[in-house]
């Protein structure tokens, strides 16, 4: 094994610093020293938090954290990844969010996609060239297999149906894979059968593509291509770009020429002054286009509803003016019934004092249940969280803690709550991440119908998985109210839980 070349003092100095940012469970900093010494470079490349935690049984909120901290100290580098659905290419990757953007064509597949934060964002990790280089600091020096298929393919594609790895899947239909040097011009030969042949170049983000047909060509067939002004440019051809459906997909191919079956000669001279990748594969007739599954990965979803994020990045913005999407989450807003009376009766600065400390409480209750706290707006906290049964779990659980920090202070703080779930959009308001559209609305406006002590809950949430079993021992009603805003009435539950369950039996 080649010796690996450390950084000591710099690995030495923000290995100090992570140990000292909060208090890690055993041996978490140890195991990442371990990991950053002796593992390959490929493991050190792009870093799922979620599976780095399953190989290491930690707690996966605890391994986000880790990760993220080690980011803010330099220690790994943070991207965000936009990933192709059907071929699981990175399509592009981002330092931070706001530059992330939503829509795109695969330069790989050509497949066009809108994806969210939910989906095919994906969120990674990998070590700072400063405190040890990695082969894929730098993708001009892998193997041509290297950076087709680790550098360019995402981690974690779930393995084909006959146990075979994506990657395996798409060597088993290449044809040809190589670099051409500057001024080099090489002819590779192969047979093809009725299906779509792909010649691609990541390195310009250029392609070629060919349908093949069932009919029998009588002789070689021959494809001449010249590599310049970081266009794979046809010669003698006319290939105009086309649109078509495949599958459940949309594809937009850059180039589209017609093949017969049986032999193809590709001949590509390269004329630019920089070295291309070139990679030619050809998938067969009945392999329709299937959305990939992934392992699980940090989405750019946990990621915004991660505390710690919120805390260590709060200046990331949001991409755009308009925005980016999420297709489901949950939000909770809380505030203080009665809170002006208070402030007469023990003075602002007493007052101010017991806010304070509520939205302490409530901030590590957040923290708890996969969430985190957006704003706090006067006495009002507005949070998100991954799922309704997060965000209604720790509606109760505030309920109970409030109840429990007013046992200790002459003036009682009342809370009240309201949830609902649905898509958003992440936008930058007042130069912090936060979220717009009708879904946060009405969860605002179904916290302004609880009255003390009570959490609303809208049918949405209600009936999320897990939900009714949560509250099953909790008194709720069933409710219908108008909103203003929303064309409908919302159905709606009541819950009053100040700790006050129903017996069993």
């Amino acid at each position: 094994m080649p010796s690996i070349l450390l950084n000591e003092p710099l690995l030495d100095e923000k290995l100090a610093q992570l140990e000292e940012a909060r208090s890690w469970s055993s041996r978490v900093i140890s195991k990442l020293e371990t990991t950053i010494r002796t593992a390959d470079d490929y493991a050190l490349f792009r870093v799922n938090p979620l599976q780095y935690a399953k190989e290491r049984g930690m707690a996966e909120n605890e391994a986000i954290d880790l990760f993220l901290h080690a980011t803010k100290f330099g220690l790994f580098e943070m991207n965000w990844h936009l990933v192709c659905p059907f071929c699981a290419h990175v399509v592009e990757s981002f330092k931070d969010l706001g530059k992330v953007h939503s829509h795109f064509v695969c330069n790989l597949c050509s497949a066009e996609s809108t994806v969210a934060l939910d989906d095919y964002i994906q969120i990674s990790f990998t070590l700072s060239p400063h405190v040890r280089e990695l082969a894929f600091h730098h993708p001009e020096t892998l193997s041509i297999e290297d950076y087709y298929l680790k550098y360019h393919l995402s981690k974690g594609v779930a393995p084909m149906p006959d146990g075979r790895s994506f990657a395996d899947l798409l060597l088993t239909f290449t044809k040809a894979r190589a670099y051409f040097a500057p001024h080099e011009k090489k002819a590779v030969e192969f047979d093809v059968l009725p299906g779509v042949l792909h010649a691609r170049d990541l390195g310009n983000k250029t392609g070629a593509t060919f349908f093949v047909t069932e009919s029998e060509s009588a002789g070689a067939q021959t494809i001449p291509f010249q590599l310049q002004e970081g266009k794979l440019r046809p010669i003698d051809m006319t290939m105009p770009p086309q649109e078509m459906k495949l599958g459940p997909g949309t594809f937009k191919f850059e180039q589209v020429g017609q093949l017969d079956s049986g032999k193809v000669v590709v001949e590509i001279e390269n004329l630019m002054d920089k070295t291309c990748p070139l990679w030619i594969i050809h998938f067969p007739a009945n392999l329709v286009p299937v959305r990939q599954e992934f392992e699980p990965f940090l989405s750019g979803k946990r990621l915004l509803t991660t505390q710690t994020f919120r805390d260590l990045f709060r200046f990331e913005a949001a991409p755009g003016a308009e925005g980016i999407g999420v297709k489901e989450i949950t939000f909770l807003f809380t505030d203080l019934k009665g809170s002006t009376a208070m402030y007469d009766q023990i003075g602002d600065p007493q007052a101010f004092f017991l806010v304070r400390q509520h939205f302490d409480t409530l901030g590590r209750v957040v923290a708890g249940h996969s969430g985190a706290i957006v704003k706090m707006i006067g006495d009002a906290v507005m949070a998100t969280f991954m799922t309704p049964l997060d965000g209604v779990n720790a509606a109760v659980e505030m309920l109970n803690e409030i109840e429990t920090f007013n046992q200790g202070i002459s003036a009682p703080l009342i809370l009240k709550i309201g949830v609902h779930t649905g898509h958003s959009i992440a936008v930058t308001l007042n130069d912090r991440l936060d979220y717009f559209g009708q879904t946060v609305n009405i969860a605002a406006r179904v916290q302004g119908l609880a009255e003390a002590d009570e959490i609303y809950i809208t049918r949405d949430v209600y009936t999320h998985p897990g939900v009714p079993d949560a509250l099953a021992g909790y008194a709720v009603q069933p409710e219908q109210a108008a909103m203003k805003g929303v064309s409908e009435k919302m159905g709606y539950t009541r819950l009053r839980c100040k700790t006050r369950r129903i017996p069993d039996g």
